[in-house]
């Protein structure tokens, strides 16, 4: 949508939708801020996608009590990001 700058909508009927976007002044890193990403209902089926889209799993599956499930990945560019299921 701005020239020199690729940009992918993530559009949503309901909750939260957002883009991302490539460009110049961009440069991505595990050391700043983490994307937190909703997967319902079970997060184990992005995260099985993971190592197939050239990113690496940080920390797999796991329980976190009451509040579900979360996982942690780095993608192919180097951006650290969480997961969160209740399943």
């Amino acid at each position: 949508m701005m020239p020199g700058y690729l940009q992918a909508m993530l559009p949503v009927e309901d909750g939260v939708g957002g883009d991302l976007v490539q460009g110049e002044g961009y440069t991505p890193s595990a050391q700043g801020a983490i994307v937190y990403l909703a997967c319902s209902p079970d997060l184990s089926v992005a995260l099985d996608r993971v190592e197939g889209a050239g990113g690496k799993v940080l920390m797999p599956k796991m329980n976190i009590g009451e509040h579900g499930f979360a996982a942690q990945f780095v993608d192919s560019e180097g951006n650290k990001v969480d997961l969160h299921s209740l399943a």
